[in-house]
């Protein structure tokens, strides 16, 4: 049981808050809030997107997060919601975050990959057009000696 507990702890994620969604501080004042709001709206809005759903996602999660922010008596129950959360997930910042794997994203591989011209990035033998050119010449003279010897 105590196992469980600490590999819970390392798993979890930093809170994410409305606050992180318009980029401002815990502290800001109405006016700084709005002021973000605004530019990240103009920035993200779908009609500049061509109505991409990444960019209306986006615009959505900083809607929502200005109308919490923006009403005074949404925003103290916002604030109690991250002081509640923060004290019952209390970590040190030398803990390093680990992130389950959804699938989506590319994983680093655990091991230095090679940086030589030979190879790509994931280890794999690169073909250059030396090479496959030599290939060719090879290839070429074989079937050249096979059709004088075969006659």
């Amino acid at each position: 049981m105590c196992g469980q507990t600490d590999k819970k702890k390392l798993t979890m994620r930093p809170l994410h808050t409305h606050y992180d969604n318009l980029k401002v501080a815990r502290n800001a004042p109405p006016e700084v809030i709005r002021a973000a709001y605004k530019t990240l709206c103009h920035k993200f809005h779908p009609d500049r997107h061509g109505g991409s759903a990444s960019s209306t996602q986006t615009f959505q999660l900083i809607t929502a997060a200005y109308e919490v922010l923006s009403d005074a008596e949404r925003r103290q129950q916002h604030d109690a919601w991250i002081a509640r959360a923060e004290s019952q997930h209390t970590k040190t910042p030398a803990e390093k975050t680990i992130r389950p794997w959804n699938g989506l994203e590319r994983r680093r591989l655990p091991w230095p990959v090679s940086s030589s011209p030979k190879t790509d990035r994931h280890g794999r033998m690169r073909i250059t057009a030396a090479v496959a050119a030599l290939w060719a010449s090879v290839a070429l003279v074989g079937t050249m000696l096979f059709l004088i010897y075969q006659s």
